[in-house]
């Protein structure tokens, strides 16, 4: 079982509200130090891990992506819509529908609904 998936951000504070606003995400914990401030978000799944680094430039993973669960595609598309943040469209598969984006940090992100 995959423990968390770790993103090193120079933008924490909107990361985080960015990943409650779309997914729900909960603050599962938080780690503060003199010179690390790390935070997990997720509730009984798979953690994401963002830490806080001034210094992170965003992701350039092309091969990589996080992908979440999400009960309704259409409503968390029209979410990044309002937000003006651009997207794929919508692939649909047996069984399946997902998108893609990249969220503030350049990491790619799919939005999957259906069965795995």
């Amino acid at each position: 079982m995959i423990c968390h998936i770790t993103v090193t951000t120079a933008k924490l504070a909107e990361s985080i509200e960015f990943y409650k606003w779309l997914l729900g995400l909960p603050i599962a914990s938080k780690i503060t130090s003199a010179d690390k401030e790390i935070v997990f978000l997720g509730a009984n799944e798979t953690k994401l891990e963002l830490i806080a680094d001034s210094s992170a430039k965003p992701v350039c993973a092309k091969n990589i992506t996080i992908g979440f669960k999400v009960g309704n595609l259409d409503e968390k598309i029209a979410m990044l819509k309002s937000k003006s943040i651009p997207h794929s469209q919508i692939v649909q598969v047996p069984n399946a529908r997902f998108a893609f984006f990249t969220d503030l940090n350049g990491c790619n992100i799919q939005l999957f609904e259906g069965q795995v």
